[in-house]
């Protein structure tokens, strides 16, 4: 388990999230994050949902650049009524096609789906949460994102941090390993460490991690395979807190 050292630029860094996460998390407004691959976009997305008032409510996540476009189109409606009352996170939303988002921006006006094979609506209270590792605003100028649906996701707009060396040269040769204490870390690092660090303040124990991480088990599950956190290692603290007690 990877238990570096967590410099004060981390601290910085995460402690400026998590003030940006509190500020969004009291509304009920949709939310755009933006911010390179490994920048922790569902962990933020979970703390927004979990740290507001639809926090006993679900939680669901879709991975829109590991799912074909045609197949999250087609089950939107079941998304819906999955979320119903909670978050949905869209991941990689750049990656859908633009007649799921005007369907997409269609509930976010309207509030209603159809119901499947039938013509009838329904009501449905869900809050989005979309994300995206491209400049989206590129990608609305290049007619491959929908205008109206990026004005609305932008009410609240968080632009999570980039992995790049304090004033280095950025077409340097990366061959040579730099002096950490002139590194900018990704998020998506202080992630790694920060749950490393909380499992083993849990002695292994993931639902007490979950709790004090402000995310559900399975997000839990999805950052422990995330960042290869050794999964033996954690049973080991489990068995040997159980043993101990």
């Amino acid at each position: 388990m990877d238990n570096g050292n967590i410099t004060s630029s981390d601290k910085e860094t995460f402690i400026d999230v998590m003030k940006q996460v509190d500020r969004v998390a009291g509304t009920n407004l949709p939310v755009l994050l933006t911010g390179e691959s490994g920048a922790c976009r569902e962990l933020v997305a979970s703390m927004i949902h979990h740290s507001s008032s639809r926090r006993e409510q679900p939680f669901v996540a879709v991975d829109c650049g590991a799912i074909p476009a045609e197949s999250i189109e087609a089950g939107l409606s079941g998304l819906w009524e999955q979320a119903d009352g909670g978050t949905i996170f869209f991941d990689e939303i750049t990656e859908t096609t633009t007649s799921f988002q005007a369907k997409l921006l269609h509930v976010l006006q309207s509030g209603e789906i159809s119901r499947a094979g039938s013509n009838e609506t329904q009501q449905v209270d869900v809050r989005v949460i979309a994300a995206s590792d491209r400049y989206v605003v590129e990608e609305v100028a290049a007619g491959k994102f929908n205008d109206d649906l990026f004005c609305c996701l932008n009410q609240a707009w968080l632009v999570l941090p980039i992995s790049r060396e304090r004033g280095a040269d950025t077409d340097r040769d990366h061959s040579t390993s730099p002096s950490p204490a002139n590194d900018w870390v990704t998020l998506s690092v202080v992630e790694g460490r920060y749950v490393a660090r909380v499992l083993e303040h849990t002695n292994g124990n993931k639902q007490a991690a979950a709790r004090l991480l402000a995310v559900d088990r399975k997000t839990l599950d999805r950052m422990i395979k995330r960042h290869h956190i050794d999964s033996s290692h954690v049973k080991a603290l489990r068995a040997k807190a159980s043993s101990h007690s």
